[in-house]
């Protein structure tokens, strides 16, 4: 709670924000995200289930090759990778869709009198710039990739050696865990900066996030923890300790029970999870000691330079553009 105070961010003020955001529009959104989310989940495990089976089938017919079979290997490649293509395209879609459902609920924060449905969802789905996105959580992946290879060689490099390899992968975690921590309002700023992306590089949304964060992550950690991460922990405990309990003595009944719960659970509460990162960003812009635009100092080229009009063609040095002063980096 101290941490939340020093932040200016109270934390028993903000679930009092999320209860009063969430206080007879609940309705109108729970159902389109519960179906949405009820969706994938169906497609992924359909598709996990027709790729092990793919798997199975390649593994048999790498058998066959010795007797010049190769048509059914072939068949069970195309097989395969088809399966993996709609699993990626199942992916970045709900992807797309939980961009959507965020975005609808920072509208819902700015204006009250705004409702989260299945329409405002669908209505930002459409308009989404889906490539600009796609490249954004491709940056972050890559990034925290790099971030965490140097220690992935080490611990390659020293895998007879148990204890090290523990440590290493420890400090991978905690990079990880810290850099995603840093990456976490790039979506939001980005939004915010929208016109100025055109041309530019989606790093720049990484940049600025890192910059965003610098005082806010424990307190953003505390959020998704106390307000998402807990109470749905607590729920799968209770209820999917009673499906192992009904798996264990055979009570079939009880165990698919307990997975049903859990699974509804888990997606009723999903709104005030999207809530909580749409609200933490609304509320630390106003008492950030570094405003949206200053997290972006820096960071665009001007239009002229994406252009090449900023270089003269003989020397190749920046040149005026109005042929009164030269070009600066832009500070906005």
């Amino acid at each position: 709670m101290e941490l939340m105070k020093r932040n200016h961010l109270p934390l028993k003020e903000f679930i009092n924000q999320l209860k009063s955001t969430l206080k007879g529009k609940y309705n109108a959104a729970v159902w389109p995200i519960a179906g949405i989310t009820l969706l994938y989940l169906a497609l992924t495990a359909l598709l996990a289930l027709l790729f092990t089976r793919s798997a199975m089938m390649l593994g048999y017919a790498t058998m066959l090759i010795m007797y010049g079979m190769i048509s059914q290997v072939l068949l069970a490649v195309v097989e395969a990778l088809g399966i993996l293509i709609l699993w990626f395209l199942v992916t970045f879609g709900m992807y797309f869709v939980n961009m959507s459902i965020l975005y609808s609920y920072q509208d819902q924060i700015k204006n009250p009198n705004l409702k989260v449905s299945a329409t405002t969802i669908w209505k930002h789905f459409k308009h989404l710039n889906k490539n600009q996105l796609l490249r954004l959580t491709l940056y972050s992946s890559l990034f925290i990739f790099l971030w965490t290879l140097p220690l992935d060689i080490v611990a390659a490099l020293v895998a007879k050696n148990q204890a090290l390899v523990i440590a290493v992968r420890i400090a991978n975690f905690l990079i990880t865990f810290w850099k995603t921590l840093e990456y976490s309002q790039a979506p939001l700023l980005y939004r915010d900066q929208q016109p100025a992306f055109l041309g530019q590089s989606m790093r720049h949304a990484l940049t600025a996030s890192r910059r965003f964060m610098g005082g806010k992550k424990l307190s953003f950690f505390t959020v998704e923890l106390v307000v998402s991460f807990l109470p749905m922990l607590v729920w799968g405990a209770i209820f999917g300790g009673l499906a192992y309990y009904g798996n264990y003595t055979a009570t079939y009944f009880v165990m698919y029970a307990g997975l049903i719960i859990m699974l509804l659970g888990f997606c009723a509460y999903a709104p005030v999870v999207y809530l909580a990162t749409a609200q933490f960003y609304e509320q630390s812009k106003p008492q950030s000691p570094i405003s949206v635009e200053d997290a972006f100092v820096k960071t665009f080229k001007p239009v002229e330079v994406l252009t090449g009009e900023a270089y003269d063609d003989a020397a190749d040095e920046p040149v005026a553009v109005d042929d009164r002063e030269p070009i600066v980096e832009n500070q906005k």
